[in-house]
C-alpha cells in the first residue's frame, strides 16, 4: 500500500506527516492507527496533517517505502514471511534516513539488541503501546525537524 497524501492534506510548504505501520494482525494495526490519530493528530506541528497507512507484511512495506518513503515506520517483529528485523535491514538500503520503531510483544534483551544492530531507532513493547509509541514517534519527528 503506497501512501499518497489525502486530498487537501498538504498546506503551503507543510507536507503531511506520513507514518507506515507494518502489522499482520488487522485489529492491532487499526488500533495503532486510531491511537496515533488521537495522540499525534491533535499535536501535529502547525499546518501539518498526519496520514497513517498500514501494510500486513514486510514485502508490502518494502514496496510502499520504495514508492514513497514515510516519515516513520512502526514495525512488528513477527510478520508472515520476512520478519521485522530483516525487513528493517533491507529498509536501510532503500531509505536509510527513515526511522524504524520496532513494536513487538517480543520485548527481550536479545530482540532489542538484534533490532538495534539492524538500525532500529526505538523499540516499544506492545504492553506499553498507548504510553510509549506516541512519545517515540513524536521524538523521532522532532529530531527530523531539528535536523
Amino acid at each position: 500500500m503506497t501512501m499518497p497524501p489525502p486530498e487537501g492534506s498538504e498546506s503551503a510548504g507543510s507536507p503531511a506527516i506520513r507514518i507506515l505501520i507494518v502489522e499482520d494482525h488487522v485489529p492491532t494495526g487499526q488500533a495503532i492507527a486510531a491511537l496515533l490519530h488521537g495522540a499525534l493528530g491533535r499535536c501535529a506541528p502547525a499546518g501539518r496533517t498526519m496520514t497513517v497507512a498500514t501494510v500486513r507484511d514486510a514485502e508490502s512495506a518494502l514496496e510502499a517505502v520504495s514508492a514513497a518513503p514515510p516519515d516513520v515506520i512502526v514495525m512488528d517483529i513477527s510478520l508472515p514471511g520476512m520478519n521485522g528485523i530483516e525487513a528493517t535491514r533491507r529498509l536501510r538500503d532503500i531509505a536509510p534516513a527513515v526511522p524504524v520503531i520496532i513494536h513487538s510483544r517480543s520485548d527481550t534483551d536479545v530482540y532489542r539488541a538484534m533490532a538495534a544492530e539492524a538500525g532500529v531507532r526505538a523499540f516499544v513493547s506492545k504492553q506499553d503501546t498507548a504510553n510509549a509509541l506516541p512519545v517515540s514517534i513524536r521524538s523521532l519527528l522532532d529530531e527530523a525537524d531539528a535536523g
